[in-house]
């Protein structure tokens, strides 16, 4: 006796008409972490003259070592002391530049689409605008600090071996320490760090290795993305900080930020935000959504910010 089954497998003109796949009417985004880089600004300019094509913000500067050594010798009781004039101040300009994005979609496909497509356009805007930011401010960086390698040589001499240690790391707090960069929150440095590279500083053993960071009280005091904080310093993970493919033999390289208070100027004519644009078609089927900014970064105080590049153990997973 043989069987006639109605099944997927042996009715395939059946199947086709009447198994369809099925759609799961939430539709969500894909997972992304948020940029950090905007909450390292800590210098704005207060009280701009007028409007202009740029900024300048002066910093005074402090009496030099021989004005110390000199005030060192004892005074002479009948002969006053020569009058020193003040540090000439050292101006710092920040030209802000427009920038924006925006998308246009039909109303046709807003009627056809089952899911919130307007709610999941603005959100990725959003993100867009977010993005850039981060990415315009490390431009900024790379553009005015000078790079140091793990190795002390070159970067694109820099091999897959050339990892941050920590004893890199006591290094750059050291030398911010005697540079007198005051601490970002009255305690700690913090740093920006690609995941890839804290996964190895983690993962380093032996004495003096990463230990236990400081458990928070108040979580509230936590910078998005922070790991932890260690030898001084408040690890923020990004994966958005910069890296590529320049060492030797196109080995992956990264950069690591270490920042102390007033590194990083920032100066907003316009602030980012999302914006709806007019319906200017015949009939207003077309809408469009984008985002602009007038704003532009500059480094306020060069010794506040240690731009380190270094590779990483997990540069094949980049």
């Amino acid at each position: 006796m043989v069987n006639e089954y109605t099944s997927i497998a042996t009715t395939p003109g059946l199947a086709d008409n009447l198994v369809k796949v099925a759609y799961d009417l939430a539709v969500k985004e894909a997972l992304r972490s948020l940029p950090t880089m905007r909450s390292f600004v800590s210098i704005r300019p207060e009280q701009p003259a007028h409007r202009g094509s740029s900024v300048v913000m002066n910093k005074f500067n402090w009496f030099a070592e021989a004005a110390v050594t000199a005030a060192k010798t004892p005074l002479t009781e009948e002969a006053d002391v020569d009058s020193t004039k003040i540090p000439a101040t050292t101006p710092v300009t920040i030209t802000p530049n427009e920038y924006g994005f925006a998308v246009t979609s039909t109303e046709k496909l807003a009627n056809r689409t089952f899911a919130p497509f307007d709610a999941f356009k603005a959100r990725a805007i959003a993100d867009h605008l977010g993005r850039t930011l981060d990415e315009l401010i490390q431009d900024q960086i790379v553009a005015d600090t000078t790079a140091i390698t793990v190795d002390g040589g070159a970067v694109n001499a820099l091999t897959s071996a050339d990892e941050l240690t920590s004893a890199f790391i006591r290094q750059q707090v050291t030398q911010l320490r005697v540079d007198n960069v005051p601490t970002w929150d009255g305690q700690f440095y913090v740093a920006a760090i690609h995941p890839h590279v804290a996964h190895d500083v983690r993962e380093e053993a032996g004495s003096g290795g990463w230990r236990v960071p400081k458990e928070y009280i108040n979580e509230s005091d936590l910078i998005t993305g922070e790991l932890g904080a260690w030898e001084g310093v408040r690890f923020v993970q990004n994966n958005r900080i910069r890296h590529s493919a320049g060492g030797a033999s196109s080995a992956e390289i990264y950069h690591t930020y270490f920042l102390g208070a007033g590194g990083l100027a920032e100066h907003v004519v316009t602030e980012p935000t999302v914006r709806v644009g007019p319906s200017v078609d015949k009939l207003g089927r077309f809408h469009t959504l984008g985002w602009y900014g007038d704003l532009g970064w500059k480094v306020y105080e060069t010794k506040a910010i240690r731009r380190v590049v270094s590779s990483s153990s997990l540069e094949a997973l980049a």
